[in-house]
């Protein structure tokens, strides 16, 4: 057989790593762009944890392990205690989601041990706070969550994410 010349060439581990890390990444960005949004529709909130057990907030902090960690449907936020010299600062935005998936619940986490799923209610999301007790070893730890309104989700715009 006469050669054309293309030479094949011998698929080795690392190329065959690099194929598959240039697949994930297509496939992440395809995702990203079609996933579909948390819940039903309605009004959308930025969620903050305002404080932990009096404390406030941050995305990043100092401290050993995080404060608490939340989840809304599938996006999870990890949030840590904010540094001292901080504390008089608004608490940041921890997730995005509409009033839908905030009625199912947000699971709110200090360990494995210590966690608890908060149903909002509409009173809930109409005062723009909600207090949430997670159960402790030896006593509840307090989280303040905080929901400020940003725009309504309408059903045609489930699967535009916007990332």
């Amino acid at each position: 057989m006469r050669s054309l010349g293309v030479r094949a060439r011998r698929l080795t581990p690392l190329r065959a790593l690099w194929i598959l890390v240039l697949a994930i990444g297509v496939a992440a960005l395809d995702g990203c762009a079609t996933a579909t949004a948390v819940g039903q529709g309605g009004q959308v909130y930025q969620v903050r944890v305002a404080t932990v057990d009096g404390m406030a907030t941050a995305l990043r902090g100092p401290a050993g392990r995080p404060a608490c960690i939340i989840q809304v449907a599938n996006r999870v936020a990890t949030v840590w205690l904010a540094q001292p010299s901080r504390q008089d600062q608004p608490s940041p935005v921890a997730l995005e989601a509409d009033a839908e998936a905030l009625k199912q619940g947000i699971l709110v986490e200090r360990s494995w041990n210590e966690a608890t799923v908060h149903e909002v209610t509409e009173d809930e999301l109409a005062a723009g706070a909600a207090v949430v007790y997670v159960p402790g070893r030896v006593k509840p730890t307090t989280v303040e969550l905080r929901f400020d309104p940003i725009s309504r989700l309408s059903r045609s715009d489930r699967g535009r994410s916007g990332h």
